[in-house]
Formats: C-alpha cells, structure tokens, sequence
C-alpha cells in the first residue's frame, strides 16, 4: 500500500523518517484484515481506539452481501455488527429502522479482537464555529479551521482508506489553535470502515484533551 499525502498547507515531513513502526499503522488503517480483529458471526467489523463497553441486546449482523435480505429484530436494544465496506447510507438506514421499531441501535467495533461499542457523537458544549473534518470515498479528509475557506487535506496514496493517523495530525493542529469541538461532515456512499476511522481519528486525536465530535447536519 502506498503512504498518504496532503495537499494544501505545509508540505508533509519526509515518509521516510516515520519508520517501520509507522507504515506497519498505515497497513492496520487501511482495513486490511488483522489477525485477530473482531469478527461478529463472520462480519469483519471496524476497528476503533475511543470505544465503550457494549450493552447487552439482540446482535444483527449486516454486511455487503446481505443488506437485501435484513430482518430488524423488534427489541429494546439491537446491536449493529456492520461489515466494513456498507456505505454510510445504507448503516444511517438499518439504524433508522431500529428506531422505527422502537429500539435503539449499538454500533459495534473492534478494540483489536474485543468486541466493543462505539459512539458517532458527543454531547456538544459551546457555540463557537466548530473545527470541520470533511471526509471523501477517495481516501481523503480534509480539515477546516472554523470559519475558513481553505482546508488541510491528507490522502492515502492508493486512495481506498481515510488514514486514521495523518487525520490526527491535522486535528491536533487545530485543536492546539482552537478549540476540542469537531463536526464531522461524510460523504453518503463513504464505507463504514472510513466512517468510523474518521470520527475516531477527530476524537482521539489529542492525548489529554478530550475531543468532542458531532455529525454535520445534511446539505
């Protein structure tokens, strides 16, 4: 797999002092299969740093191959074991049918082999323009200071992943400068695996500070 590489801003160090230990990341983040990273009844499922426990409820395991013949379970709390290459449409809508039912979804990830639950938002706190991470299907992210026009942009080289660890970098960059608040704006047809390491990157992206992140609202 190729290294990423940004466009707009200053230019990107050198790939090469990154070291081995640092392509090794790149390889995990590009959701390829890792030995031992959680499968859910055969569903490879997404991996994440900022996880929570999983409650207990009924599991549901979608992927690619099996979105046309999805039953929603009538139960108090379903939890949702999504392959990595379902679009993010298509997972808005197996959580809206949950909610019809009068459930609630629980999006399951994988905290390397554990099976572990994962949040798309955060309880928002402040009302200054937020920091904008804008992700697309063709492996890049950009990063918005609030209130701007241009961006920072960082793409993987052969374009199929969000690379979870570059989009930290360009996150840490701007929380240092502003504020932890990130809004998060995906592409429809962006795959689960990216939606996932898009949020999680905004919201680990910073040690200590504890970054809050909430979806953009539709255009």
């Amino acid at each position: 797999m190729s290294g990423p590489r940004r466009t707009g801003g200053a230019a990107a160090p050198a790939l090469a002092a990154l070291g081995l230990a640092a392509l090794a990341a790149a390889a995990a983040a590009s959701g390829c299969r890792g030995k031992g990273h959680a499968e859910v009844e055969g569903v490879l499922i997404p991996q994440a740093t900022g996880v929570v426990e999983a409650e207990e409820g009924v599991t549901l395991a979608v992927d690619v191959d099996t979105l046309d013949e999805v039953e929603v379970p009538d139960a108090p709390v379903v939890r949702l074991a999504i392959g990595r290459k379902v679009p993010w449409n298509k997972v808005q809508e197996l959580m809206a049918a949950v909610e019809a039912r009068g459930g609630r979804p629980v999006l399951l990830v994988g905290d390397f082999h554990k099976v572990k639950a994962f949040r798309l938002e955060d309880t928002w706190t402040g009302d200054e323009p937020a920091i904008r991470v804008i992700a697309y299907v063709d492996g890049k992210a950009c990063v918005q200071p609030p209130g701007a026009i241009e961006a920072k942009c960082v793409q993987s080289g052969d374009r199929s992943y969000i690379d979870r660890a570059f989009l930290r970098e360009l996150v840490r960059e701007q929380v240092k400068l502003y504020h932890p608040r990130v809004e998060v704006e995906l592409a429809s047809t962006l795959n689960w695996a990216d939606v996932v390491r898009t949020i999680d990157g905004s919201r680990t992206c910073c040690y200590e500070t504890r970054v809050i992140v909430r979806l953009a609202p539709p255009s």
